[in-house]
This record gives C-alpha cells, sequence and structure tokens, in this order.
C-alpha cells in the first residue's frame, strides 16, 4: 500500500539530500578545491551524514532491515539524510513507489547553500553547473523526478540565458530564480531581463520560487528584533525558518518580487509565464492579493501603472501557483477563492513536510469539494508544469 490516498496526487516540493562529496563529483577540475565547505563543515551534521550513509549501506545487505525502514519511511526518524532515497537515486525509484505519487519536484537542499556561499563569480558558476548537472543525474533514473534547475538571476541577463540554454539542454521542464537582484544590479523586472523571460515562456518552462533562493543573504527580521532577553532554539540544517518571529516574515521576498513582476508588467508582457511559489507558505497569499488591489487604486494616479490590463490579482489567478505548508488550513483558503492556485507538497524528505502531510491537509477538508481536491492534488500542478509534463 502506497502512503498516497489516492491515485493521481502530484508532489510540488520534494527534496535530494546531497552528501559532502556530492557538488565535487559535479564539477568542474578547476572548480572543485575551490568550493566552500559543505554545511560549513560543522562537525555534528557530518557525523548525521555518515550514521545516515552507514544505514543506506545496511539497507542494500540486509532484507530485513531493509523491509523495517520501508515500514516506517515517512517517521520523522526517517527524514533529512535518513529518508529513504534522499541522496541515493536508485532508492529513491523505490521511495517513490512507496510514496505513490504520480510526480513530484526536486529540489537542491544544502548543496545550494554550498554553491551560493562562492563569492567569486567563476566559483559561483561553475557552482551552479556542477549543481545542475548533478539535478539531471539524480532525477534521470525516474521520469516521476522532475529536477528544478538553478538560473541565478543576479549574475546578469547573458549568464542566465546561458543557463536557460543549458537547462533547455538537459530536459528541465522547471527552473529556480533568484527573487532579489543584487544592490548594484537590475531589477529583475528591468526591460533588459525581457529576453530572460521571453526565453522562459518560448521554452514553454515553469518558474519556481522557493524558500532559501533569494540571490544573496536575505534576512527580513532586524536582528534588534533578537535582542529579547530570550533564548531561541537552535537551527536545523535546512531552509526552514528558525523561530516563529522569522516564520512571519518567510514570505516577504515572494511577495515583493511578484508585486514586481505585476505592477512592471512583465506578466502582462508574458502572459504564459508560469510561476510555482513553493515552501514559503500559502495563508498570507488571501489577504496579499487585497493588498495588491489596494495598492493599485491607491498609485494608479501616481505613477505610471497603465501597462495593466487586468486588476493585480487577476494576474496571479492567471499565472502563479503556491504550496501551503502541511497543518495549513486548506478548507479555508480554498473558500477565501484559492481553490485554482494550491498544489499540494508533501517537502520529502524534509522534516518540515511532517511524518504525515496528506492527513494534515485532510483534517482541514472536511467541506471541500471532490472537484476542489482534484484541483489540489492534481490539477493546479498539471497547469503549472503545463504540456511539458509526461507522466
Amino acid at each position: 500500500m502506497t502512503y498516497a490516498h489516492r491515485i493521481d496526487i502530484y508532489d510540488a516540493d520534494t527534496h535530494m539530500m546531497e552528501l559532502p562529496d556530492w557538488i565535487a563529483s559535479f564539477a568542474d577540475p578547476e572548480i572543485r578545491p575551490r568550493l566552500a565547505p559543505f554545511v560549513d563543515g560543522r562537525e555534528e551534521t557530518i557525523r548525521v551524514i555518515d550514521d545516515a550513509v552507514a544505514q543506506f549501506k545496511r539497507r542494500q545487505v540486509d532484507e530485513k532491515y531493509a523491509d523495517s525502514a520501508e515500514q516506517v519511511f515517512m517517521s520523522m526518524s526517517h527524514k533529512g539524510w535518513h529518508g529513504l532515497g534522499s541522496f541515493d537515486a536508485s532508492e529513491r525509484k523505490r521511495a517513490n513507489d512507496l510514496l505513490g505519487f504520480k510526480a513530484s519536484l526536486i529540489f537542491a537542499t544544502s548543496a545550494f547553500n554550498q554553491v551560493t556561499a562562492a563569492r567569486d563569480p567563476e566559483v559561483l558558476i561553475g557552482g551552479v553547473r556542477a549543481l545542475n548537472r548533478g539535478m539531471a543525474a539524480f532525477c534521470k533514473p525516474d521520469p516521476r523526478n522532475l529536477g528544478t534547475a538553478y538560473i541565478p538571476l543576479g549574475t546578469g541577463v547573458e549568464t542566465s540565458l546561458t543557463f536557460l540554454e543549458e537547462a533547455i539542454g538537459s530536459g528541465f521542464r522547471v527552473v529556480v530564480i533568484d527573487t532579489i537582484a543584487p544592490e548594484s544590479g537590475l531589477s529583475f523586472t528591468h526591460p533588459d531581463y525581457d529576453r530572460v523571460w521571453a526565453r522562459i515562456q518560448d521554452a514553454g518552462l515553469s518558474i519556481a520560487l522557493h524558500v532559501g533562493v533569494n540571490g544573496g543573504s536575505y534576512n527580513p527580521v532586524p536582528s534588534s528584533f533578537y535582542k529579547n532577553g530570550r533564548a531561541l532554539p537552535p537551527h536545523s540544517d535546512g531552509d526552514a525558518p528558525r523561530d516563529a518571529l522569522s516564520y512571519m516574515s518567510i514570505q516577504y521576498n515572494a511577495e515583493l518580487f511578484l508585486a514586481a513582476m505585476i505592477f512592471d508588467g512583465v506578466l502582462e508582457r508574458f502572459p504564459k509565464l508560469r510561476i510555482g511559489v513553493v515552501e514559503l507558505g500559502a495563508s498570507w497569499m488571501v489577504s496579499w492579493m487585497k493588498q495588491l488591489d489596494q495598492s493599485f487604486r491607491a498609485f494608479r494616479r501616481l505613477q505610471d501603472l497603465s501597462e495593466l490590463k487586468l486588476a493585480p490579482s487577476e494576474y496571479v489567478r492567471r499565472q502563479v501557483k503556491i504550496t501551503p505548508f502541511a497543518g495549513e488550513d486548506i478548507g479555508w483558503m480554498i473558500a477565501s477563492g484559492m481553490g485554482d492556485l494550491l498544489m499540494f507538497a508533501s517537502d520529502y524528505p524534509h522534516h518540515e513536510g511532517t511524518d504525515d502531510p496528506i492527513g494534515r491537509f485532510e483534517r482541514t477538508m472536511n467541506s471541500v469539494s471532490d472537484e476542489a481536491r482534484d484541483k489540489f492534488y492534481r490539477d493546479n500542478f498539471r497547469s503549472f508544469i503545463g504540456s511539458g509534463l509526461r507522466v
């Protein structure tokens, strides 16, 4: 029996958990010794990974041990690097069998941070190229794996276009992009970037915004808020917020990016761009769309917003999808008009996905119609990926 409770679930957020030498194995020789240390060299994390590798090796030779791991593969003790298929492509096929999803988007984890930590532009570009090579290799054995290629928009238009062509040539259908341009650079909504948006649209690619993919160090919570005389919980590895206050701001970069894409006319000029907002929560979208329209009404006589032919929220409804966190109130969001926007996401094998994301969602969906459930588990994902979806 699969974990999935229906046969047509698509998962808009899963991850691979790279090993310490993973990115180097896909990097060009001159880049390898210049990469940043994996997980900043934290010994405790390395010990966790070593234990996970040891358990993986035992599963390969001990059938009884492998069977017992499969019985509890969604438990919290089998998440992160300890998750089935978290770092091995062959075992990921078995994990996909157990999950029972038709297809899943896959994002990088610690290797992404290792790449973006580079201060040398040559190392950054080489690291991104290695990241995308590795993602393609991890996903290749199973067509249910829909890998995501990182396009570092902050490196400029020409470099972004080069990475786009490489992603298209490698068969990627989804690209992950930065949301915040460098202080010294152009906004991604500047007309110079129209060549990038045009290529994405013409190639039929989908765009993903993901937590942690900001384009550089980004912390919307001023440090003074933490000078409060209170202890903070330790920050676990990954891209999840470390505390309740940072969770409240997790979506800020996506809000600003999407608003700029609308107000600066990018979504008007490129009506077939498809954007997925992933692992940034979803409840905020309800009031944010209201605020978008209010902002437009308040400022359309003070600045040139004449390019917009629709109400700002209509661009969201036409071109944006979003994933909620496990436990967010799907029923309330659908009743609030988000039925065409929401996509199911498990976040497997990350701990943030919990041991039962479907159960947590279902507990909020008692009054949700079959049609709305179909959209949440299937149709909105298919709409996001577009005609390139083969499974």
